[in-house]
């Protein structure tokens, strides 16, 4: 699938076939998340990737009722920075964002279905640490986004988009 492509069929996908994603498969998408562009060429994040059913179960009951899914996905994906690899905390938030983004992408590409679960918050610190404790992360390693991951067992329908001409403006607002 080309890039363009994979870009614009890309859903959120919320149902997925009991089905194991492969490690080289897994590798595939870390790759394409660390291959992110990111200032100062900082790569601060760090992926965390979880499988095991008790984990996901912890990640899936410290969110919202609606990311109950979670729990379902073959995969989930911590997506966090490392404090100590940058210069500034400012670009922290937008490297891993960036980043997610090849992984979403790439999931598409690769035949996988995929949703972003952000929502982390520091007005609800308790739900940052309950991911910390579920996931063991140290001090300096801050949660951006979870993404769930797995083959597909729903077909979303078309979501609607924004005109164009309400999104881009040329040369000036």
């Amino acid at each position: 699938m080309d890039a363009l492509k994979a870009i614009n069929t890309r859903r959120s996908i919320r149902k997925y076939k009991q089905k194991k994603i492969s490690i080289q498969t897994v590798k595939k998408l870390i790759g394409a998340a660390r291959n992110a562009p990111s200032s100062f060429n900082e790569q601060s994040w760090v992926f965390i990737t979880v499988t095991n059913k008790e984990t996901k179960e912890k990640l899936a009951e410290h969110k919202s009722q609606k990311s109950k899914f979670m729990k379902d996905a073959p995969l989930i994906i911590a997506c966090c920075y490392d404090t100590t690899k940058t210069r500034t905390k400012a670009h922290n938030l937008e490297n891993v964002a960036v980043a997610s983004e090849n992984i979403l992408v790439a999931a598409n590409a690769l035949g996988l279905g995929a949703c972003y679960v952000g929502g982390f918050d520091p007005e609800y610190p308790e739900i940052e640490d309950s991911i910390n404790i579920a996931l063991k992360l140290p001090s300096n390693i801050k949660i951006v986004c979870l993404i769930t991951i797995g083959y597909p067992d729903e077909k979303p329908a078309k979501k609607s988009m924004r005109p164009i001409s309400e999104v881009w403006k040329m040369e000036k607002y």
